[in-house]
């Protein structure tokens, strides 16, 4: 039977299963996202609405859900079988991100007295590491994150100061910062966005601020778990970090040495952290952990709406990782998980320092440039690397066995081969960042290969056991002669029965022996006959196979035998547990070697991706002349790997003195999106220390990169696409910098033409003027390339060419100077098969309104109506004024209503007929 279908019912009475359904009735109330699962022994079960969710994250389908108890208190329930409870544990965590309650029966089975045993959260998985073991999201490509954030705001000011707090229990890593922000909280995104999270703890709270903050958890798709207030209480706090903490040798063993302790609010958020991932209930947890600052300013602020609009990462729940669909999934060539876990690292958290940058790309085109040393890398030296991290987490928390320290004493053995074959390469940087560092850590472990070696039997491995040798110890020396004593004697028994019975030792009559019946001898069908009637003998069973059988003396040499192997074996549990206590030292050269591993295996990764590409990519040149971007022949690196696509590159150039804003136009499906795209995706590669999908880039070290691509609702939070747009538009114009590359695409399309005309030109102005800032705008307004000519040697018009032959349109996908001439969206709607009937009339209705339009332009270029132009001008100037004023978007949007109003009920006609 497959170990996807149930193979369990509910073996309980019509009195139990009532008895049970009080029970969970009783039970507290809780959130859809937490389930609860009931562990009955062999097999679990689920109830209540959980049962849904459970079999339609399991079965894809509800028809195994079944009913217990009696009317009107019938129950929805569904079992699970042990592999189908691994795959829900993992479903919920780890792609759901919902937290997981495990209640477990007290006496029998059926009893009715259940508690909470387990739980787990995306945040925290150390409990259920009990259940399923170490493995449990190994696959993934982040090690679960626990983020706590704070809130205090001064009553005075009003500003708002906020305390985060992220604690890696998997990396013994505990990371904090202070700092204000504005009432979107953009800057706690971005840390949110470099962190990656899966859990956020929050104190309860109805505050605006706390509103604010679950929208930033939701849009980064962070599980949001709220507190009581007294858990971010720093009381003790000092105490339980001088446990936690390591300690340098010659460093005061006092967690307030710490500059980070004096960041009160951070402290707060800390404290939460550690009570509720339950850290010092293991005392593995002790002496291991770091504590430091993130440092955000470190790296390129990237936000939700950027890392979508980019697709830097698969959507949550895509596990086929295609390169076409995302560009972790264009670089993930690694060879290790560890490797995996740090490309994810680093997409989230591209460089700003050009010398770390320039030294990441010095390694990758060393690599690009030299085929056989990056072939030898990837295709032999990572690819027999194991997760060392996680070999390493194993030997702390006590749970290793010699098969893992065999594991690494295989990785560590392999690597005078990958420092030779390194050294080949003569590269000054790759000497410095990689081959010295981890030729030191090969020294140090020097000693944890000699122990392997004396400890573990390498016979007994080659036959796929992993035993420590006999002669390490004496007790085990002198089990190990009883043992072989034994097996001689029965050897001997064998020999006896087969002169008894006539037969060939070791040919027609054997000895074998397996764990259920010890020592016994078996004969094929045909030598039967030889048993009959001998009472010497007695006979196990009888099969196609041949019968098996025994005699009083071998039975006695196997209860000597049994005995003696179990005390061999709990004699060897005591040497294994020594062995791991020793190899326990070695874990924190194990996570350096682990981490230069990783690194080498990303970079590996980027050049063998580079190398993979249908056209060359290029090494990007980094700056800090933030007065040009200029890429050329830029190409979408994921989709021009796409089947049955030719790409078609272009160049985008940014120069302050003559080119800082370009608006662009052109046809629906004519590339402009994709330009825009691949310009981000080219910066975000460069900071990140990869090739670039070009034939020459040249590019500053961004501060930060913001987009707004595409549309979308986001209807589970409330928001039209307008608001969702206004959202983010705000956020950019608060955060841009001359430093930052902005892409905008299709702004304003939610309202009505005039006033979303009038919202984009308004915030292209200001991005252009006032933010300063690189930034590719693309607009079907084509009202917007006027911004060119009032702002010449700033604003440029660009568009996507395109062309109708023959009264067919023919997207060029190439980017050329200046404004699109023509819209050509009854083109695109012929292509996609609009009855010509509602063609002609959109022909007919678009003349009718040019022509009304041109009228309505003609009448205000008119003397006559230079009081009614005087008002518009003035309108767009207050809507302007608003905008700078407002801090809050929904109030930003009130006022131009109303200041709208009130200009219609003048009843002008100009107004009249314009802002209708």
């Amino acid at each position: 039977m497959s170990s996807l279908q149930p193979i369990h019912a509910l073996s309980l009475d019509s009195v139990q299963q009532q008895a049970f359904v009080k029970l969970f009735q009783s039970l507290p109330e809780k959130p859809a996202t937490t389930v609860r699962i009931f562990d009955r022994n062999d097999y679990y079960s689920v109830h209540g609405s959980d049962a849904t969710t459970a079999a339609r994250e399991v079965f894809s389908s509800v028809a195994n859900i079944k009913k217990m108890g009696l009317e009107p208190n019938r129950l929805d329930y569904l079992v699970l079988s042990k592999g189908n409870f691994e795959i829900l544990l993992k479903k919920l965590l780890l792609v759901r991100r919902y937290r997981v309650e495990i209640y477990v029966a007290d006496g029998s089975v059926k009893g009715s007295d259940w508690s909470l045993k387990y739980k787990g959260s995306p945040g925290y998985l150390s409990q259920l590491e009990e259940i399923l073991g170490e493995g449990l999201g190994a696959s993934d490509e982040t090690t679960p994150c626990l983020m706590a954030v704070n809130i205090k705001t001064d009553a005075v000011t009003k500003g708002r100061l906020l305390g985060v707090a992220c604690v890696t229990a998997g990396d013994y890593q505990m990371s904090v910062t202070e700092f204000t922000d504005d009432d979107l909280l953009t800057e706690l995104e971005t840390i949110t966005v470099q962190m990656a999270p899966s859990e956020c703890l929050v104190p309860m709270s109805d505050s605006d601020d706390y509103k604010a903050l679950k929208k930033v958890m939701e849009r980064t798709n962070v599980t949001l778990t709220k507190l009581k207030k007294s858990e971010f209480s720093t009381e003790g706090l000092t105490q339980d970090l001088n446990r936690l903490l390591k300690f340098k040798e010659n460093q005061q063993q006092d967690a307030n040495a710490f500059p980070e302790t004096r960041k009160d609010v951070a402290m707060s958020s800390l404290a939460a952290a550690i009570k509720y991932s339950a850290l010092l209930t293991d005392s593995t947890n002790f002496a291991r952990f770091r504590l430091s600052t993130i440092q955000a300013d470190c790296f390129l602020h990237l936000d939700a709406a950027a890392l979508a609009a980019l697709n830097v990462f698969p959507e949550l729940g895509d596990t086929t990782h295609a390169p076409s669909r995302s560009l972790y999934g264009l670089l993930d060539r690694c060879r290790t998980q560890q490797g995996k876990r740090l490309l994810a690292q680093w997409l989230r958290q591209p460089l700003r320092d050009i010398n770390l940058i320039n030294e990441r790309l010095d390694i990758v085109e060393l690599m690009m440039n030299n085929s056989q040393l990056r072939l030898q890398l990837h295709e032999d030296h990572l690819r027999r690397i194991p997760d060392l991290q996680a070999l390493a987490r194993r030997l702390t928390r006590k749970k290793a066995n010699l098969h893992d320290c065999y594991k690494i004493y295989q990785a560590i053995n392999r690597l005078p081969a990958l420092l030779r074959c390194l050294g080949e390469a003569d590269n000054a940087t790759v000497h410095s960042s990689i081959t010295e560092p981890i030729s030191e850590l090969n020294e140090d472990l020097g000693k944890f290969v000699q122990m392997i070696e004396t400890t573990v039997d390498m016979e007994a491995v080659d036959r796929g056991d992993f035993l420590v040798k006999p002669s390490f110890d004496e007790q085990l020396q002198s089990l190990s002669e009883q043992l072989e004593e034994l097996q001689s004697t029965a050897e001997k028994e064998l020999n006896k029965a087969a002169r008894d019975l006539n037969l060939d030792a070791g040919k027609t009559i054997k000895l074998d022996c397996n764990p259920q019946n010890g020592f016994f001898f078996r004969v094929t069908m045909k030598e039967e006959q030889s048993l009959r009637g001998n009472k010497k003998y007695t006979i196990i069973d009888a099969v196609k196979g041949g019968v098996r059988f025994k005699t009083k003396a071998l039975d006695n040499i196997t209860e000597d035998y049994t005995s003696t192997k179990s005390s061999y074996e709990k004699e060897q549990d005591t040497v294994v547990a020594e062995i791991v206590g020793i190899a326990a030292g070695y874990s924190e050269c194990l996570f350096s070697l682990s981490h230069i591993l990783s690194r080498l295996d990303v970079l590996v990764s980027f050049a063998v991706a580079a190398a993979s590409a249908p056209a060359p990519y290029v090494r990007p040149v980094i700056t800090e002349d933030i007065n040009e971007l200029v890429l050329k022949d830029l190409r979408h690196p994921c989709l021009e790997i796409a089947e049955g696509v030719s790409y078609i590159p272009n160049d985008v150039v940014f120069k302050r003195e003559s080119s800082l804003l370009h608006i662009v136009t052109g046809a629906n499906m004519g590339g402009k999106s994709t330009w825009m795209r691949s310009c981000g995706a080219a910066c975000v590669l460069a900071q990140a220390g990869a090739p670039v999908a070009a034939a020459a880039a040249r590019l500053p070290a961004l501060r930060a990169l913001a987009a707004r691509l595409g549309a979308a609702d986001a209807e589970a939070r409330g928001h039209s696409t307008f608001m969702t747009e206004m959202l983010d538009t705000a956020a950019i114009l608060r955060t841009a910098t001359p430093d930052s590359l902005v892409l905008i695409d299709e702004l304003g399309r939610g309202t009505s033409t005039y006033e979303g005309c009038g919202i984009a030109w308004a915030i292209a102005e200001e991005l252009a003027t006032k933010s300063k800032c690189f930034c590719l705008f693309a607009t079907h307004y084509q009202e917007l390339t006027r911004l060119a000519s009032a702002h010449p040697g700033v604003i440029v018009n660009s568009h996507a060419e395109a062309s109708v032959v023959s009264g067919q349109l023919l997207l060029l996908h190439r980017i050329a100077p200046g404004p699109a001439l023509h819209s050509l969206g009854l083109h695109v709607a012929k292509l996609a098969d609009l009855p010509e009937h509602i063609i002609d009339y959109a022909e007919a209705k678009q003349a009718q309104l040019e022509i009304n339009l041109f009228d309505v332009e003609a009448a205000v270029e008119s003397q006559e109506s230079t009081e009614g132009h005087k008002l518009i001008v003035e309108f767009l100037r207050k809507c302007k004024q608003i905008q700078e004023e407002t801090t809050s978007d929904e109030t930003m949007m009130k006022k131009i209503g109303a200041l709208k109003e009130e200009l219609l009920k003048s009843n002008n006609k100009y107004v009249a007929s314009l802002m209708a």
